[in-house]
């Protein structure tokens, strides 16, 4: 049976039905294994509201988890429909603006100078930088997927 895995070119299909899924998982792991202060912004906010230093990992784990299976039951539990695959992957570019627009509110907040420290990357971690430059790589990707760059996406 066709699925809309079936539709993509060879290297995206790789990189939506094996890559990505690795790095959603190593990301849900990585939020509960290291333990950034990052992660308990509450904690050190003025005035911010005391919460548990697991809920942020856990927010962001069930996220990732759902975007991960809604992903592959797009392209692997559905019949061939290229405009779905498009819109998937439009939806998918999206999840890197929002996951950077997370990560810079979480050092504003994190930070007494404000926004001005997301621009200081003199201070950030290898986990930051991590954090902040592998969604340029899943951008470019999807980005080049829509475009066509790997080969005509099929239907």
């Amino acid at each position: 049976m066709a699925t809309n895995a079936s539709l993509l070119p060879i290297f995206p299909r790789i990189f939506f039905l094996y890559l990505e899924p690795v790095f959603i998982t190593f990301g849900m792991i990585q939020n509960y294994a290291s333990r950034l202060p990052i992660f308990e912004f509450a904690s050190t906010s003025p005035g911010a509201i005391p919460i548990p230093s697991l809920f942020m990992p856990s927010m962001a784990t069930g996220y990732l988890f759902n975007m991960m299976l809604y992903g592959l039951i797009i392209l692997l539990a559905s019949p061939p429909n290229k405009r779905l695959v498009q819109l998937h992957i439009l939806i998918l570019i999206i999840a890197d603006f929002t996951h950077w627009a997370g990560l810079f509110s979480t050092i504003a907040e994190n930070d007494p100078r404000g926004w001005a420290a997301v621009l200081d990357t003199s201070n950030w971690s290898a986990d930051v930088w991590n954090l902040a430059v592998y969604p340029v790589g899943t951008l470019a990707v999807k980005c080049a997927t829509l475009a066509e760059w790997f080969g005509k996406i099929q239907g």
